[in-house]
């Protein structure tokens, strides 16, 4: 993955586990930006995108919190090398204040990134903050007789940050969409202080946005067929949906690219929403069970288990009649045929 990083800086939050005492480290200056950082940075950048489990929201408006307040700071600046290390100096020191007293959660390293994912002037900057901490592992060293060594090794986690927020670019007067990653599942007080440092309103996992997503799609009538003008069929289309969403750059699905690829110029999911009153992202981060259950279902019972496309059920390829399940498939009943026959004395 091509990375244009434009600025980098790091701080350390000092926290044992068992202590409610937090302090800092500040860096008096960015760090360079040179082979290694970025490539950090499209090693972190590619840890988050992977993560399946996350929250969407917005930044609160600069007057109601802290950290919004220097954003927008930053944003009036341009985005500034200077600006953003103050930027960052200060939010890390709210971070401090949210961080005290919260027993159980752990320092580490806060990396800011300014950063293009991506050819720059092709795709809008993000602002990335991930805690990452070090791990204590080894590494093979040579030794005088020829053979190797167990030495101990400190390095970057990075396969498992603690956490990391992406701030999307927003045009000026609007509050930026925010994606959080959170790892502490089970102790939801430590991962809160991250999102109430950050002030993300209206946060939504991933999980429901695919939902309503996916609803929404059921509710609108489907396209038109360029070839036959006739409405695509509800089981074609519900394929074409799960690719459409599972092959998406990023796994991330944008309602708008969506509505143009079916739809042209229409836009009937932007109309539900708003007739509706659903409020929703241009974009999120797919949750590939939700996908996965939209296109294919499991069926179980005692000794038996089964599953097949949604398609196969709406086309009548999978069907029922009283107490039997009948699966009209010429392929299947023919391999089925040659298990039984194989079993046969």
């Amino acid at each position: 993955m091509i990375i244009q990083l434009q600025h980098l800086a790091v701080h350390e939050l000092v926290k044992h586990a068992d202590s409610p005492e937090v302090n800092i480290h500040l860096s008096e200056q960015l760090t360079p930006t040179d082979d290694k950082a970025s490539e950090l940075v499209a090693k972190l950048h590619r840890t988050s995108i992977q993560k399946n489990d996350v929250l969407n929201g917005r930044l609160a408006a600069p007057e109601d919190a802290l950290f919004p307040g220097y954003y927008e700071l930053l944003r009036t600046d341009g985005f500034g090398a200077e600006a953003f290390l103050q930027f960052s100096k200060e939010s890390t020191q709210a971070l401090q204040l949210s961080l005290q007293g919260v027993t159980g959660a752990k320092g580490g390293y806060l990396v800011y990134a300014y950063y293009y994912p991506g050819e720059m002037g092709e795709v809008p900057a993000e602002l990335g903050i991930f805690l990452v901490r070090d791990a204590n592992g080894l590494l093979f060293q040579s030794a005088e007789d020829g053979t190797y060594e167990l030495h101990p090794a400190t390095y970057l986690d990075i396969d498992r940050m603690a956490l990391a927020c992406r701030i999307k670019h927003a045009p000026a007067g609007q509050q930026p969409e925010v994606e959080v990653i959170k790892h502490a599942r089970t102790q939801k007080e430590i991962s809160d202080y991250f999102l109430s440092w950050l002030a993300v309103e209206a946060s939504v996992s991933n999980r429901d946005l695919t939902q309503q997503f996916l609803e929404a799609v059921a509710s609108v009538p489907p396209p038109m067929d360029e070839e036959t003008g006739e409405a695509v069929e509800a089981g074609v289309f519900r394929e074409q949906v799960a690719n459409f969403a599972m092959k998406s750059p990023g796994k991330t699905i944008s309602i708008p690219a969506f509505e143009e690829k079916f739809y042209g110029e229409a836009q009937p999911l932007q109309q539900y929403f708003s007739d509706n009153q659903i409020e929703m992202q241009n974009e999120f981060r797919l949750d590939r069970q939700s996908v996965r259950d939209y296109h294919f279902h499991k069926f179980k019972g005692k000794g038996y288990y089964f599953g097949c496309k949604h398609a196969f059920l709406l086309s009548g390829e999978v069907s029922v009649e009283g107490n039997k399940v009948i699966i009209d498939n010429p392929d299947l009943a023919e391999q089925l045929l040659d298990v039984i026959r194989d079993m046969m004395p």
